[in-house]
């Protein structure tokens, strides 16, 4: 019996060993899981200590749109404008190369490993999912470092931290999948916003 036990624990501990991942190939398989997606469109819930609102967005190529309670974020792929409608404002900027989710959710996920200095946590389930914990670093001042938690079924993100404490901001993916709405729009046509104030930053 002993020696049963023993062998029973040689052979869990090389099967944890044989599917164990480091954080590298945890990241990539996110990247190539988000690209092989091509167009896709994502629901999420944020969190912070202000409460929980809920969003989406759209991403297509390099052009995404990004669908909050009261602001709008819209990009082409060259251009980006912020519609705040509370404010009836709507700021113009280039698109930068700040991919984060709420800047560019177009480039959020891509080349992950690269990007940032990153360690694998650990191991959690939530709501019946197992998640993979991993602590990115920015390698850019111009870039926020997170906390990613992804699901090690589909590869897919299902939440991403930033901050700490009473600053902490928490992004969970209810639903990413392929695919884009037919009405969704990549540009503003300054018409529909007549009674609005255009900041141009470019």
């Amino acid at each position: 019996m002993k020696r049963i036990f023993i062998f029973v624990c040689v052979m869990t501990c090389a099967t944890l060993v044989a599917t164990a991942q480091t954080s590298t190939e945890i990241l990539r398989k996110v990247s190539s899981t988000i690209d092989a997606l091509g167009s896709y469109t994502a629901d999420f819930v944020m969190s912070s200590l202000e409460g929980q609102a809920t969003g989406s967005y759209v991403v297509s190529g390099s052009k995404f749109r990004i669908d909050g309670n009261a602001v709008e974020l819209v990009c082409d792929g060259r251009t980006v404008w912020e519609i705040d409608h509370a404010a009836k404002e709507i700021s113009v900027d280039n698109a930068g190369y700040n991919a984060t989710i709420w800047s560019n959710p177009a480039k959020a996920f891509s080349m992950l490993d690269t990007r940032f200095e990153h360690k694998l946590l650990g191991h959690e389930t939530t709501a019946g999912k197992n998640l993979y914990r991993i602590r990115l670093t920015s390698q850019q001042q111009t870039l926020d470092s997170f906390t990613l938690l992804v699901d090690s079924t589909t590869s897919l993100p299902y939440k991403a931290i930033y901050g700490e404490g009473e600053h902490e901001v928490s992004i969970r993916f209810v639903l990413i999948r392929s695919g884009e709405p037919e009405s969704v729009s990549f540009g503003v046509e300054a018409a529909d916003f007549a009674d609005y104030e255009i900041i141009d930053l470019r």
